[in-house]
């Protein structure tokens, strides 16, 4: 079957049209809701220049913790509104949303059950956190800007046992 590019564009372009497809439905099937979730997300930050990588990855987690209905409810909760309104005025659920949205940001730790049920906490996120840019006394690893990692500009003298006196 050959589709010319022609054919491709105007059948895209018939999409919001559909009959049968709610509102929300049309506009998430065509990325706004991605879109209103990663202004979300920003918010949350409170610093606009969050990069993309981060944002698809608190997104990941999002749809891992709480699944695409709850992302749906929370993207038509957060549309068109400030995140500090939206806390004011929601459910306890939201509010632990926007609670796993800043702890993604911020310290890059997500909490996952195991196979046994047991709670496990990891940081695959914690290089690219926004506590490091926060911070204006601390670096990410591996970014310390001395010559090796764990630099210090002012290292302790260990051999005469003057570390930390």
């Amino acid at each position: 079957m050959n589709i010319s590019r022609r054919s491709l564009l105007t059948s895209a372009a018939l999409i919001p049209l559909a009959g049968g497809l709610s509102t929300s439905a049309q506009a998430l099937s065509l990325g706004s809701g991605s879109r209103v979730f990663g202004e979300a997300v920003r918010q949350i930050g409170g610093v606009v220049d969050i990069a993309d990588h981060m944002v698809r990855s608190v997104e990941r987690e999002f749809l891992a913790t709480y699944g695409q209905n709850a992302m749906n409810r929370f993207i038509s909760e957060v549309d068109g509104r400030s995140i500090n309104e939206v806390q004011a005025n929601t459910t306890d659920a939201v509010r632990d949303q926007i609670k796993l949205i800043a702890t993604v940001l911020y310290t890059g730790e997500v909490t996952r059950k195991d196979a046994s049920g047991t709670a496990v906490t990891s940081v695959p996120y914690y290089p690219w956190s926004l506590a490091w840019s926060s911070l204006a006394f601390a670096k990410a690893p591996g970014i310390c800007g001395g010559p090796a990692f764990g630099h210090w500009a002012h290292a302790p003298d260990l051999r005469n046992n003057r570390g930390n006196s």
